[in-house]
This record gives structure tokens, C-alpha cells and sequence, in this order.
């Protein structure tokens, strides 16, 4: 069918040739295009694709070898893409390399495309948490819920399925589950105690303002709270805030009542303001005609998620104290078919039967419920058999039943009456101030989501990055835009601590912006140094380093992001990332070790898969003696692919995520900066033998703790890790803390916001 394809480039330029190995990329991309992701090339798809190719046609192709004689070229067929990216390599804020896309010309989208980042932003939230008092082995909320912000509801999706109800911070990363991202997110400012909570506030620009010792009066603060950053506190929202503090607070009574489990429920149930008008408008979205199979399923899981709130419990509360009244008042004989001679008729015993059944599953616990749906093990109890059965207890057996019936099955009755008294005491205790004040805003949910938002975007800018971000609870998710040179030095600031700047050459009486200042630090990031025709240095670059993240935090981060390649959705660089010598010997060996690197990264894949994404860390510097590299030194990589214009990347089954769209690209950038260091020949193979190579972490005290990484990366048991300085091989997190007087060990609480690692 085919022998060999020959091309000419123009005169004085040898011609080439693409043999059969030349067409077999672009043959198995035209299958799987045309097909589906498992199709395999037969004979009569060659036959296609050569009847495509015309004598004197124009073609792309890709030099694969040079004849060493006669510099005839070896070509690979290629096709020009509509797909676009870009990749830039950074170290110490300086760019090493870029590429901005398939020319070198026109529209470099390493620095000017802004994109949405997807989950590579995740790590970044995860910093601000460790910074304001989380560990890494906190357990978060991964399990499906709304979050109420600003009167809107938020239904934030996975984008996989996770078997996940509860993961540790650090596997949140790991896994990168959205849910308990955003639910992390949602109580970021939850570990915060009142003084510190405060000082964030002041920083914030959240507190009232004091100026020369003059306050913002509360005219002036209330509007701006409410202007600024759409804070508004109804009746609602402080009946909201009273019903969050008294879950929060009666948690020692619930443990000392053995009622630990009700209050994990308790915990997860919100209190329901303005549900019933999210529930008409999703009902109303039903009914349209054009909707799809899958938005269905998605709206009545909405519609679930929206059941079982305080109020609507409160509800079936109300309901089951008339069906006590209704019980309590019937007669004895109520029901028994042997009772023939009535003293009472009974219409005049009581009035309507309530709405509502009483029913026992399997366990013997009785429910309360308004579902007319029960579920099969549920036996419903009729109104004669309850009151036999009240009849044989005494009055605190009796009143002992009615409190612990189960509410839809969710919470006890006498827990929400435990919880309606608390609520007394904190709205009278709210109601005692006034309502944009400092006693009072803390407890509104709204303005402590707003805090820890505010917080994020002002440690985006202390981080590299000049783009607007807006203040929303997808924050975490990548949906702000922000370009590749600042995802970039985003990460160079996580992994090292330190947001690296160049010292501007100012001039007399020279006044710039922000803006202009800015777009010369990207310009300069990329010149080292300009030497003029006889030798005279007209510019020498310097840089500042200005500490924005502790070294205790960035440990932390860079074991979660280590563990994203090792157990997370960056395996394909483990798996394919590997040292190369010069040296043949050398290299031999090293090929018949195949170790894998220490590798850190994080994928990102933006809604509808718009736009993939991977940014990462390739440790470079090794240790002087034995396998190991340092966190220090290395380079900061970023890639990312999409079409400019946004289009979705899917074609039937086949999608580009973060992990199939950029980590081959980023694992060859991996490489070359291995090759370019020359680490193969810098670490002693004997070791190698041994130990493998591992990573390093600078010594902050810090220990690593093994965890249970099919179970969400909860910690395994409560004893002391293992403290060392090296990553050990089986599944771990890096955490700090002290050993207690039991022999247990107490993860470490830290308030260390970017401005007090700035101080001197």
C-alpha cells in the first residue's frame, strides 16, 4: 500500500521523507478521532488516510532524525492544531524558559492568556487554611451539601466519583475532592479564636476603621459592610446566627447525654432559610421542556439536599407534639375491638387525626415522619398499638419515648428541644447588640465566609497575582481567571515561601502605576542581564525575596503536593519520569533501577473541560551524599492546553482533563531540567540501590504520620508519627505538633497570616 512519502522544502534545502512510522501518530489520532478512545488502526484506515495526500500538497511535519552523511530529514506527519497552551519554567521569579503556544509569535499565552486554572488553586486554599489555624490531618466534609452565601444557594459537584464521606485536609489535596474544598472554604475562619479572628478583621479592612485615634462611627461601618462587601443582617440571618452557635455550643451536653452520634447530625444540618424558595425555583426548572436527562437527576438531587433543614425539622416537631396531644387523649379502650360498651362517643374525644406516622425499623427505633414514601423496613404503628404500649409504662418511661423519637429520622425530639432553648439564649444575647457590630458580626455566616474570601485574594496578590479575583465560593475550583506566569509564581511562593520581585531601575522624577510597574516585573522576569557593545553592564537583574508563607506551611503544602504523584491524580509523572546520563555505563544502571523522582504538582481541569491545566515543583538540587533531593533550588514548571476561544475539549467518550492534557508535556519539561542539572550524574548509584530517591524537607520539627489512604488520608491511630526529615515510602502526612503526657501527639494550631512572616 505504501512505501515512502517525499518532500521538498524549497531550493537549497535538502528534501526529506516520511516512512511508515511517520504516520502511525497521526493514523491513531484520526482513528480514535473518528471512533472512539480504544480504536485501533487497520489497514483500510492507512488507505484513507494516503488518499488525503496529494501530490504538490502543503503538509506540517516534525523533523524525527538527521541523515549524519547527507542532512536528509527523517519527517513525522503532523497537523497544525486549533488546540492552543502554553508552558513556562521559573526559578527564584526569574523565567527560565516559555512557550506560548504553537508559534513563537503574536499572542504569547504563557503571560498574556488568562485562563481558568481549575483545581490548581486548591493548594493555595489549603495554604490560607494552614496559615489560619487547620492542620493537614483536620477531617473535612466531603459528602454533597448546599452552602448558603450571600442569599444564594451553592451546589458545588465532584468531578468523580468518591467513596469519601470524610477526608483529611491533605488528602482533599491529594484526591482533589471539590466538595470539601468548598465546604473548607465555607469555615475557613472557624479555627480563628476571638482576638485572632479580630486581627484579621483589622488587616482586612473588615473592622471598623481607626484613624489618629478616631473610630469609624457605626453609621459610616454598617453601610460600608453592607456596600462593600453585601453584608446584610435580617431577622433571618440573626435567627440563623443563634441556631449555628447553639450546635456549636451544646456539644459537650450532647456527649455527656451519650448522644455523640445525633450531634455529627446536628453538625451537618443547616437551618434552612429560604429553602422552601430554592425548592419552587428548582420545581419550576423541572417542568421546562428542554431539559436534559442528566440536569434532572442533578436538580432532584438539589432538591434532596435542600430537605432536612432546622426549620422543616421543627416542622415535623410541631406535627409529632399535636399526634402526642391526639394520643395522650384517647381512652383506654381507643381501638380494641373487644371493647363493646363505649362510656364516650368518639367524636368527642378529639378532634382530626394530625398528619404524620409513627413507625420502628428494624433496630427498634421509632420515627416520626410526614413522608407518606416510608422505606420497606420500616413498620408503621397504628394509634391503638402505641397507646397499649404507652399505657404499659410510666410517666418518665413515657415521657423518655417521646423524647427519643427520631425527627424524619435524622435527630431526636428532645435534641431539638435542647437546641430551641440554647437558640433563646443566643438571639437574646444578639439581640443585645447592635447588629453590625463587632459582638454580633462574627456570628453571621455571610461575613465570615466574606473574611476568609477577602483573605484569599489578598494572599493572591502577595503571591504574584495582579488579576481581579472575585469573592466566590467556587474560589477554590479555579473559577477566576489568572494567567499561566501567575499560576507559576503562585506555586514558586507555596513551595518556597517566598514571592521573588525584581529591583526596578527607577529614574529622577519618575512616577509610575501599579499597572506599569507590574507589566515591567514580567518583562524583566525573563532578562538576566544586558551588556552593552563594549562590554559595559547597562542592566544587572536583582531580586527581592519577600517571605509570604512560613516554613512550617510550606512543608505542609509541598507533602501534599508530593502526594498528588504519588497517589493522586499526578501518577503518570511517576511513572514516567526518569533520570538520564550522558555516561553510558551510568546510564545503563539507572534504567535497570527505573526509580522514580519526588516529584510536586497539582492537576486542574476547568468546568466543561475548557481548559487543562498542571503546575508543579521539580526538585533539582541533591543532597552531597546518598539519594536525596532538596525542596530548595529547584524549579517551578507550569502547563496548561485549551482553545483559545474556550470550547469545551470533549468528543463522545474522550475528555482532556488536567492529567491526559498536560502532564506528558510537563513530565518532558521534568526531564530536560534533570538532564540540564546533570542530577544523574550527581547521585551515587550504589545508594540508589538501596534507597531509591527520595525528598528532603527542611527540619521545622515536623513529623510525618502514617494514614489511610483508601479511607480518605484519616490518620491512623493518635500516636506520635515518625519525625524525620526524609519522605518514607509508605502513605504519609507532613504535620507538626508536641507528644503529650499520654503518649499521644496533638496536631499544632497556627494563627501565622502572610503578614507576620513579614515582620522582623
Amino acid at each position: 500500500v505504501y512505501e515512502v512519502f517525499f518532500l521538498r522544502f524549497g531550493p537549497k534545502r535538502p528534501e526529506g521523507f516520511i516512512d511508515r512510522q511517520g504516520l502511525e501518530r497521526m493514523l491513531v489520532a484520526l482513528v480514535k478521532y473518528r471512533k472512539h478512545r480504544g480504536a485501533k488502526p487497520e489497514k483500510k484506515d492507512l488507505v484513507d488516510l494516503l488518499a488525503r495526500l496529494q501530490p504538490d500538497d502543503k503538509i506540517y511535519v516534525s523533523v524525527r532524525d538527521v541523515d549524519f552523511f547527507d542532512g536528509t530529514p527523517t519527517l513525522d506527519l503532523e497537523r497544525y492544531p486549533k488546540l492552543q497552551g502554553a508552558a513556562l519554567v521559573m526559578q527564584r521569579g526569574m523565567i527560565r524558559s516559555m512557550a506560548g503556544g504553537m508559534e513563537n509569535r503574536f499572542f504569547n499565552r504563557a503571560v498574556a492568556a488568562k485562563r481558568l486554572m481549575g483545581s490548581t488553586l486548591k493548594p493555595f486554599l489549603f495554604t490560607a487554611a494552614l496559615q489560619l489555624g487547620w492542620t493537614p490531618l483536620d477531617e473535612l466534609d466531603n459528602q454533597r451539601n448546599v452552602f448558603l452565601f450571600q442569599g444564594e444557594p451553592y451546589f458545588p459537584r465532584p468531578d468523580h466519583k468518591s467513596p469519601f464521606h470524610h477526608v483529611s485536609l491533605s488528602w482533599a489535596g491529594v484526591k482533589s475532592e471539590n466538595v470539601a474544598a468548598v465546604w473548607l472554604l465555607y469555615h475557613l475562619t472557624d479555627r480563628l479564636n476571638p482576638a485572632q479572628l479580630q486581627e484579621l478583621a483589622t488587616f482586612l479592612d473588615m473592622a471598623p476603621r481607626v484613624n489618629q485615634e478616631k473610630r469609624e462611627d457605626y453609621q459610616q461601618f454598617s453601610s460600608r459592610m453592607r456596600d462593600t462587601f453585601g453584608i446584610r443582617i435580617t431577622s433571618g440571618t440573626l435567627d440563623r446566627a443563634a441556631y449555628e452557635l447553639a450546635v456549636q455550643k451544646l456539644e459537650a451536653d450532647f456527649l455527656f447525654d451519650g448522644r455523640a452520634q445525633e450531634y455529627r447530625q446536628w453538625k451537618r444540618i443547616l437551618y434552612g432559610l429560604d429553602f422552601s424558595k430554592f425548592r419552587s425555583a428548582i420545581y419550576k426548572d423541572l417542568k421546562k421542556k428542554n431539559i436534559t436527562a442528566r440536569q434532572r437527576s442533578e436538580n432532584w438531587s438539589r432538591i434532596s439536599m435542600l430537605h432536612g433543614s432546622y426549620l422543616q425539622l421543627k416542622e415535623v416537631a410541631q406535627a409529632l407534639q399535636k399526634y402526642r396531644q391526639y394520643i395522650e387523649q384517647l381512652p383506654s379502650w381507643f381501638g380494641n375491638p373487644f371493647a363493646f360498651f363505649n362510656q364516650q362517643a368518639p367524636d368527642e374525644l378529639q378532634s382530626e387525626r394530625p398528619a404524620g406516622t409513627i413507625v420502628e425499623n428494624q433496630q427498634g427505633q421509632l420515627i416520626y415522619t410526614m413522608n407518606s414514601k416510608l422505606p420497606e423496613n420500616w413498620q408503621p404503628i397504628n394509634d391503638f398499638a402505641l397507646r397499649q404500649r404507652l399505657a404499659r409504662l410510666f410517666s418518665s418511661e413515657k415521657e423518655a419515648l417521646w423524647d427519643n423519637i427520631l425527627l424524619d429520622n435524622k435527630v431526636s425530639s428532645a435534641g431539638l428541644k435542647m437546641i430551641e432553648l440554647q437558640m433563646q439564649v443566643e438571639r437574646n444575647a444578639l439581640t443585645g447588640h447592635k447588629k453590625y457590630s463587632m459582638q454580633v458580626l462574627p456570628a453571621i455566616s455571610d461575613y465570615r465566609v466574606m473574611l476568609g474570601l477577602q483573605y484569599l485574594i489578598r494572599l493572591a496578590g502577595e503571591c504574584g497575582i495582579s488579576s481581579r479575583l472575585d469573592p466566590v465560593l467556587s474560589f477554590p475550583l479555579g473559577s477566576n481567571v489568572i494567567s499561566l506566569l501567575e499560576a507559576v509564581g503562585m506555586y514558586e511562593t507555596l513551595v518556597t515561601g517566598k514571592n521573588y520581585s525584581v529591583h526596578l531601575p527607577t529614574h529622577e522624577n519618575e512616577q509610575e502605576t501599579d499597572k506599569e510597574n507590574l507589566n515591567k516585573q514580567d518583562g524583566l522576569a525573563i532578562i538576566e542581564q544586558i551588556v552593552g557593545a563594549d562590554g559595559e553592564i547597562i542592566y544587572a537583574r536583582e531580586t527581592a525575596a519577600t517571605p509570604v508563607v512560613d516554613q512550617k506551611t510550606s512543608n505542609e503544602i509541598n507533602s501534599i503536593l508530593h502526594n498528588v504523584v504519588r497517589y493522586g491524580t499526578g501518577r503518570y509523572a511517576l511513572k514516567n519520569v526518569r533520570l538520564a546520563s550522558k555516561d553510558d555505563e551510568r546510564n545503563a544502571k539507572l534504567q535497570q533501577l527505573d526509580l522514580s523522582l519526588p516529584l510536586m504538582g497539582k492537576t486542574g481541569t476547568a468546568n466543561d473541560f475548557r481548559n487543562a491545566a498542571f503546575l508543579g515543583y521539580v526538585p533539582t538540587k541533591t543532597e552531597q551524599e546518598g539519594g536525596l533531593l532538596l525542596t530548595e533550588g529547584g524549579y517551578t514548571v507550569g502547563v496548561y492546553v485549551g482553545f483559545d476561544n474556550n470550547d469545551p475539549m470533549k468528543k463522545d467518550t474522550t475528555r482532556i482533563s488536567g492529567s491526559q492534557g498536560t502532564l506528558p508535556t510537563w513530565s518532558k519539561i521534568a526531564e530536560a531540567l534533570y538532564s540540564l542539572e546533570g542530577v544523574a550524574d550527581s547521585l551515587d548509584p550504589v545508594d540508589l540501590a538501596f534507597d531509591g530517591i527520595a525528598l528532603k524537607y527542611p527540619d521545622t520539627g515536623q513529623y510525618f504520620f502514617p494514614v489511610q489512604h483508601k479511607n480518605g488520608g484519616i490518620r491512623s491511630g493518635r500516636s506520635a508519627g515518625e519525625r524525620t526529615v526524609i519522605t518514607p515510602n509508605s502513605p504519609v502526612v507532613l504535620g507538626h505538633g508536641a507528644v503529650d503526657k499520654n503518649g499521644g501527639f496533638t496536631m499544632k494550631r497556627r494563627f501565622i497570616p502572610f503578614w507576620l512572616n513579614q515582620q522582623p
